[in-house]
C-alpha cells in the first residue's frame, strides 16, 4: 500500500467512524419522550447538537482532504453546508441531497439556538420535530455518503 493509499484508507476510516456517530446520536435523540421531564428533554436536545457536531466534522474533514479553502467569518458554518450540497466536479460528489438541505440547516439553526438559549425552557414539540428532521436527512444523506467514500476509494 503506497502512502496516498494509507491516507485514503486513513479518511475513509474516520469519515465512516463519524458517519456512524451520527446515528448514535439519533438514536439517543429517539430513545426517551422529550415531553418526560428535563432530563429526557436536555439528553434529546444534546444528542440532536452532537449529531449536527458530528455532521459538520464530517463535512470539514472532507473538504480538507480535498485540498479545498478554509472557511472563516460569521457565516462559515451556513457557507460549508450549503457547499456540502453541491458536487465538486472531479472532487466528490454532492456530500447530501437537495431535499435534505432545510432538514439540515434546521438543525444547524437548532444547535445555534442551544448554545445560546441557557435560560429557556426546551419545547418537546420542538424537540421531537427535530427529531424528525434528523431522521429525514440521515436517511436521504445515507446515500450519497457512500458514494463520497466511494469516490474517494476510487470505487
Amino acid at each position: 500500500m503506497s502512502p496516498l493509499d494509507a491516507r485514503v484508507a486513513v479518511l475513509v476510516a474516520e469519515l465512516q467512524r463519524e458517519w456512524g456517530q451520527i446515528a448514535v446520536h439519533l438514536a439517543k435523540a429517539g430513545s426517551v419522550d422529550p415531553a418526560s421531564g428535563d432530563a429526557a428533554a436536555a439528553l434529546v436536545a444534546l444528542s440532536l447538537d452532537h449529531a449536527y457536531q458530528a455532521f459538520e466534522t464530517w463535512l470539514v474533514r472532507l473538504e480538507r482532504a480535498l485540498g479545498l479553502p478554509e472557511r472563516g467569518g460569521a457565516g462559515w458554518h451556513l457557507q460549508l453546508l450549503l457547499a456540502a450540497g453541491q458536487p465538486v466536479p472531479g472532487l466528490r460528489p454532492a456530500a447530501y441531497p437537495m431535499e435534505a438541505a432545510s432538514d439540515w440547516d434546521d438543525l444547524r439553526r437548532f444547535r445555534h439556538f442551544l448554545r445560546r438559549a441557557y435560560a429557556v425552557a426546551l419545547d418537546p414539540e420542538k424537540l421531537r420535530a427535530n427529531v424528525a428532521r434528523l431522521e429525514r436527512a440521515v436517511a436521504a444523506t445515507d446515500p450519497h455518503v457512500a458514494a463520497v467514500v466511494a469516490a474517494l476509494s476510487g470505487e
